[in-house]
């Protein structure tokens, strides 16, 4: 029964039964309202008339009471008139006569019943108006149309013909008129709803054949056509079906191709493709992928799934996929150096409904930069014994063991570039073993105003050289800091030297510690010549100077700062550089608090 009442066939029956019910009914309903008011309207009126008629007839028995016999003859002559009751009523509102009466001049205005519905009709007809009403009139029990009209003499009321016809016949008429519009209706529901069911299905066939065309259209049937050539509304859908379909079935064709295409392109490439939806279920993988990750099984989802789960890709997936972030991991698996690059996948709403990773095979890369260090270590080991040997001599040399006073400039000169070799081994040394991660570390508790206080002292001759004004400004409090003494003391060497190196004669060097609730930390000002904005960016770089160093006669190796980047990094700080050329340079350094690392 539901679904009956679901088609589009029974729907329409329906709506055409409901208009025909309602407009006949509406008509019926107007028509009987009409037809009843024109009926009253005319009995009222020839009434009306009537009542003028006799009131002019019977005015000269009113004044001669003595004529009754006479009165009452002509209101019998007169009662067959609209089929009404005549009643005659005096100036001093008292029913003289009636139709019915037999006798002559009657009374019974005794009637309590009959006074009070007629009270005050006669009173306004003895008032001179002509009134009309419909009363229940409780002596002929039944409901009546009552006319009433002045009799007038010399223009003033003597008395009332009040004439009362029943409207039963009325009635009648209307209830026969009510029982012809229910046949009527009931004959044009039966004729209209086998009209209606034939138009309707003519209608709704095109429309389920549509419907139906659709349903093969979503199982995949692309390019399907209704065949339905109909020059209305309903031809014109079906048309438009058709094309639709046809587009479609182009479209889904193209895309198959492109498809293929991007299949073929992510087939042949070299790099490891492996697409994963939100909940880490794989979607797509290349062959590259399968190789590199070295699946050798059949059912290779699980095993690549335990792969990167055991690589903590999973973690670093979950995480830019939450954060929107690309992310880069290297890992070591089999033998190789993978790159694992993760993209987060979106879709049109800019939904994030997975992510890509692509697997790449550094480790030729890696053998190469590792080739390097190597390289950098065995320079700097392989240089350092003739130099200390060309140091020794030379010193010998200056200390007169050998008398080549000839030659003592020189040997200074040659002395100030041995040990800025020196410098440079050391540095390197320095720089391999922090890149290659082969530092050796011992944290321990220190107490960081002390340490700067044990710098600064180290730091004095070259202070006193360039007659510096040293303002140490520590707050007191400082919590102890964990960190290896030799290193940070390096570190802090690295910035003050080169603060000093910048800094103009007679000017002003100033190191300050504080702390917040999170981190201690370490600030060196200078008020040198400062560094170009512009090149900020790049220090901390393998061999780089700023312009403003390259006019101090070629000083420093280029190696202090990256030294100090690599430094801050291992004892888990950070540092920050403001400066400004001719201005100077300030150089924060910050360590978190050992709470505030817990709680990390």
């Amino acid at each position: 029964m539901f679904k009956f009442k679901k088609n589009i066939t029974f729907k329409l029956t329906i709506g055409f039964l409901g208009i025909v019910v309602v407009s006949t009914l509406l008509i019926g309903i107007i028509s009987l309202n009409v037809f009843k008011n024109n009926i009253y309207e005319i009995k009222k009126n020839n009434m009306k008339k009537h009542a003028l008629a006799i009131s002019k007839t019977i005015e000269p028995y009113i004044l001669d009471t003595s004529n009754s016999k006479e009165l009452m003859d002509t209101i019998n002559l007169l009662n067959a008139v609209d089929n009404a009751k005549v009643w005659v009523v005096n100036s001093d509102n008292h029913v003289i006569t009636e139709s019915d009466s037999n006798s002559g001049i009657i009374n019974y205005i005794n009637d309590n019943e009959v006074k009070e519905t007629y009270k005050d009709f006669k009173e306004k007809v003895l008032n001179g108006r002509e009134e009309y009403e419909e009363l229940y009139n409780p002596y002929y029990d039944e409901y009546m149309m009552t006319v009433g009209v002045p009799i007038k003499n010399n223009n003033t009321v003597i008395g009332a013909v009040i004439l009362n016809s029943s409207i039963a016949d009325i009635s009648d008429s209307m209830d026969r008129f009510f029982i012809y519009l229910i046949f009527t209706l009931l004959g044009e529901i039966v004729l209209v709803g086998f009209i209606g069911y034939y138009f309707s299905k003519n209608i709704s066939k095109p429309i389920r054949k549509i419907n139906e065309s659709a349903l093969e259209l979503a199982r995949g049937h692309y390019g399907i056509k209704t065949n339905i050539y109909q020059k209305d509304e309903i031809g014109e859908l079906s048309s438009s079906f058709d094309l639709l379909s046809l587009k479609l079935e182009y479209t889904i064709g193209k895309l198959f191709e492109e498809k293929n295409k991007l299949s073929n392109v992510i087939t042949s490439m070299k790099e490891g493709i492996l697409a994963l939806d939100r909940n880490f279920e794989i979607i797509n993988i290349n062959e590259a992928a399968i190789k590199l990750l070295a699946i050798k099984g059949i059912e290779y989802d699980t095993e690549i799934l335990e792969i990167l789960e055991g690589l903590n890709i999973k973690l670093e997936f979950n995480s830019s996929i939450y954060n929107n972030q690309t992310k880069t991991i290297i890992k070591k698996h089999e033998n190789k150096v993978l790159d694992f690059s993760i993209s987060p996948i979106k879709n049109s709403l800019d939904e994030i409904i997975g992510g890509v990773i692509l697997i790449q095979d550094i480790s030729e890369k890696e053998k190469l930069e590792q080739m390097r260090k190597d390289f950098i270590s065995n320079v700097s080991h392989e240089f350092r014994t003739p130099l200390t040997v060309i140091k020794g001599n030379l010193e010998a040399i200056v200390d007169k063991m050998i008398k080549p006073e000839d030659t003592l400039d020189t040997c200074i000169s040659l002395i100030k570039e041995t040990n800025r070799l020196e410098r440079m081994v050391k540095d390197l040394l320095n720089l391999s073993k922090l890149e290659s991660g082969k530092l050796d570390m011992e944290f321990n508790e220190l107490d960081v105003n002390m340490l700067i206080n044990d710098t600064i002292r180290s730091l004095r001759p070259l202070i006193k050289g360039k007659n510096i004004n040293l303002e140490l400004l520590l707050e007191e409090g400082i919590p102890p800091l964990l960190s290896d003494y030799d290193k940070l003391k390096q570190l802090l060497i690295i910035f003050l030297d080169n603060g000093i190196k910048f800094s103009k004669n007679n000017g002003t060097l100033k190191v300050s510690t504080h702390k917040d609730n999170k981190k201690i930390y370490i600030t060196i000002k200078d008020y040198g010549i400062g560094i170009p904005k512009e090149e900020i960016q790049y220090l901390g770089e393998k061999f780089f100077k700023a312009d403003r160093a390259r006019s101090l006669k070629g000083e420093g190796t280029g190696l202090g700062l990256s030294i100090a980047k690599r430094l801050v990094k291992v004892l888990n700080g950070d540092y920050f550089i403001e400066s400004e050329l001719g201005k100077g340079t300030k150089i924060t350094i910050s360590f978190l608090i050992e709470e505030e690392k817990g709680r990390r």
